[in-house]
């Protein structure tokens, strides 16, 4: 799938609540389809609403239709340990929840999404792109290596929706 270049786009603050529902969406598809909670209990909206506030959430658009998202900061997570990565001190983008709709699903616009977050990283500045998954998916798992990314480690973390420590995998990959 391609898309034209000005469909990724910073979200604006008043479109919190259409990323909420995006990301909602694809909580209940993940838990229906695969049995996964990771993204059962959704991210609080003030969550979305303060990160598009500071210009971190993005959207893939189409006729108005919001058909991606994704999260890219620049701070190391409380939960991730510098040591963890090649280079721990060069510059760094933080991915956090990259979502397609769950009805177009499978036409490769989460590759595109992620070369997109590649492209926006590189711009920024950033050396290195990071994040982690859910490390009980193995569809995503398989989705990151073949996008590229190197398998650095698991680890534990706690999420509100899972209610215990359950392991997710950290990824990088040199831009």
């Amino acid at each position: 799938m391609t898309l034209s270049l000005n469909a990724v786009r910073r979200a604006a603050p008043a479109e919190a609540s259409r990323v909420s529902q995006l990301l909602q969406a694809c909580g209940k598809d993940i838990q229906n389809r695969l049995g996964l909670n990771n993204w059962a209990v959704p991210y609080p909206l003030e969550l979305v609403q303060a990160q598009a506030e500071a210009g971190f959430v993005w959207v893939l658009e189409e006729e108005g239709q919001f058909l991606g998202t994704f999260t890219l900061d620049f701070t190391l997570p409380d939960e991730y340990q510098p040591d963890w990565f090649t280079e721990p001190h060069a510059p760094a983008a933080y991915l956090h929840r990259l979502a397609v709709a769950p009805d177009i699903q499978g036409r490769g616009l989460g590759a595109y999404a992620l070369r997109e977050v590649e492209r926006v990283a590189r711009e920024a500045g950033a050396h290195w792109l990071r994040f982690d998954a859910y490390s009980r998916n193995a569809g995503i798992q398989t989705f990151y290596r073949k996008q590229g990314f190197a398998r650095l480690r698991e680890f534990q973390m706690t999420l509100p929706s899972l209610g215990h420590p359950d392991t997710f995998t950290l990824y990088e990959k040199k831009l």
